[in-house]
């Protein structure tokens, strides 16, 4: 327990001192709860005596209401710099944790922490800041009111506050035995849970083609089963809890039994007297109140640690060295020196080296999979090469702040994504600086204008999830408009005008042009037609660049790329034919 407030204290950083406030508030807060017990105990001895006067009557009464009072403002005052502090900490972390995941190399998404990752984002956070800080406030009270009861029952009856301290051990080490057993299962129930996310994003990633080949029940059997297996595992983990928290009740329940009769035999035999007998049946009730609220808590600590462990596990997951330095760029060549480059044991990449020159259109041609894409990714430093250089201006691009590299590339990628917004603003994320004339202008050299400005809303219109609401054509120029907006000296494109209709493919040709106009290009394109014009082609095999040099170069050497031009030209041949 104590582990759990140091964790939470560590992670509150510069809201720390918030924390400290509330915890020392919290001792005023539970010595002014307790006042009114000790003036009725007060009152009842000057009342059994037969010497309450008027004036006592009010000293009391005064002493009661201002004691309440200040618990009321003492709560307040903890309340604010803990819980309201939780909110600060965890907004605070949800945006270290989005520069973290920025961070990340390409390889942690697909190795399955997809589902990971997104049950700490929407659960285990959520759970830490709403639940877990409100438990944090019951942990802190409940300890120090504990300690403070104790403490104030001791000058009264000392053999009472001995039997209410051997209790509260009981009661703790049957608590101990709680925390065993959640820590024992918990991870359990979070690693159920993390299947059932997992399962319903790929479910609904996955709705177009559960659809079209009718697995729809195939598919849905799999989410029900992780949801059932999530219930079943979470009816488990509280079930295991059923004994040891009757035992904590049972405990108490005694106690407050054991102090009741022992005070009552006292004032029988007249070694107490009767004002002292009532306010220990009340401190009895008292003293079990935050232990029976640790102990209905005990499996939701748990739980917060586990959270915490998962979402700390993410923090040290190891990202791409950055080292933040702005380095002077003399011009945008692009140089890779013998790199290769492997995903786990598969090796893609073996002793690349070629040289993109500023202003110049180098493309990349080879079949799936022989490594063009890969290249293109460690450009951007999606993720490192194993072995060699990769220099962008004769500097080493681990070498320069990763701000600064992702500033002079613009990607347009073959599968585009837009985010859940206006059009406008999936535009503007290329420059968020940009003037709203710039935004359209950008459009009108993407060849989109014409269709934003067609829909209901204009610019101002929602694309819908991943742009669900636009055609594939369109998407495409949209996010070729953002890349236009942003106006970087280096372009990557990777097949941007695959699977696209003739008539897209010219407005979407258009729209490339306006965009590699003076960069330094690299493409990706199995339609050979389109690199033609390219100051070199490069073709891949096998991880290896087999072949280099100008189309009319690489025709008349009668090599892959001949059998690959030749192909593709008896293709669109009979395609014409037909």
């Amino acid at each position: 327990m104590l582990q759990v407030l140091k964790r939470m204290t560590l992670l509150a950083g510069e809201y720390r001192k918030n924390l400290y406030v509330a915890y020392i508030v919290s001792v005023f807060e539970a010595i002014a709860e307790k006042t009114p017990i000790i003036m009725i105990l007060f009152a009842l001895m000057q009342l059994t005596s037969g010497r309450l006067s008027r004036k006592d009557f009010w000293l009391i009464l005064v002493i009661v209401l201002c004691s309440l009072v200040l618990a009321v403002l003492l709560r307040f005052v903890r309340e604010k710099n803990q819980s309201g502090s939780g909110y600060k900490i965890f907004a605070r972390e949800r945006l270290n944790l989005g520069e973290k995941i920025k961070r990340l190399p390409m390889s942690y998404f697909t190795e399955g922490n997809i589902g990971h990752l997104s049950a700490v984002i929407t659960s285990d956070i959520k759970f830490i800041e709403e639940m877990g800080v409100n438990q944090l406030t019951t942990i802190t009270t409940s300890m120090i009111t504990l300690v403070v009861t104790l403490v104030m029952l001791a000058f009264f009856s000392p053999v009472v506050a001995l039997i209410m301290l051997v209790s509260s051990f009981l009661v703790a080490l049957v608590f101990a035995e709680i925390q065993k057993i959640s820590q024992r299962h918990s991870k359990h129930v979070q690693e159920c849970q993390e299947e059932a996310t997992s399962a319903v994003i790929e479910y609904v990633k996955g709705m177009q083609v559960v659809k079209a080949f009718h697995l729809i029940g195939e598919k849905q059997e799999r989410v029900n089963h992780c949801y059932k297996k999530t219930s079943e595992a979470l009816f488990d983990y509280e079930k295991k809890f059923v004994v040891p928290a009757v035992l904590a009740d049972s405990l108490i329940a005694l106690s407050i039994g054991v102090i009741i009769s022992l005070a009552s035999l006292l004032l029988l035999r007249e070694s107490m007297s009767l004002a002292l007998m009532l306010m220990l049946t009340i401190f009895a009730f008292e003293i079990y109140r935050p232990l029976s609220g640790l102990v209905n808590i005990s499996a939701q600590i748990r739980l917060m640690e586990s959270s915490l462990d998962r979402y700390e596990r993410i923090l040290k997951e190891e990202t791409l060295p950055d080292t933040g330095r702005q380095v002077r760029l003399n011009n945008h060549e692009i140089e890779f020196k013998n790199v290769s480059f492997a995903y786990e044991d598969n090796r893609v990449l073996k002793n690349i080296s070629f040289v993109a020159k500023e202003k110049s259109m180098t493309a990349l041609v080879g079949k799936s999979g022989c490594g063009k894409t890969t290249i293109c990714n460690l450009i951007a430093r999606f993720w490192d090469c194993d072995t060699g250089q990769i220099l962008l201006g004769d500097v080493d691009i681990r070498e320069m702040a990763f701000e600064q590299l992702i500033s002079n590339i613009s990607v347009v990628f073959q599968r585009v994504y837009l985010f859940n917004d206006t059009i406008y603003n999936n535009i503007a994320f290329g420059n968020r600086k940009a003037s709203r004339e710039q935004v359209l202008e950008a459009a009108r050299k993407a060849r989109c204008y014409d269709f934003i400005q067609e829909m209901p809303d204009g610019f101002d219109t929602l694309v819908g999830e991943a742009g669900a609401r636009l055609s594939g054509g369109e998407k495409q120029r949209i996010s070729i408009a953002r890349a236009i907006l942003k106006d970087a000296p280096i372009v990557l494109l990777d097949e941007a005008t695959a699977s696209i209709d003739p008539d897209n493919e010219r407005h979407i040709q258009q729209a490339i042009n306006e965009l590699v106009a003076e960069k330094t290009l690299i493409v990706i394109s199995h339609k050979l037609t389109t690199v033609k014009k390219a100051d070199q082609i490069l073709v891949i095999d096998g991880g290896e660049i087999v072949e280099r040099g100008r189309h009319d170069e690489l025709v008349a050497k009668g090599g892959l790329y001949r059998k690959m031009w030749d192909k593709r030209t008896k293709a669109t041949v009979g395609k014409w034919m037909n």
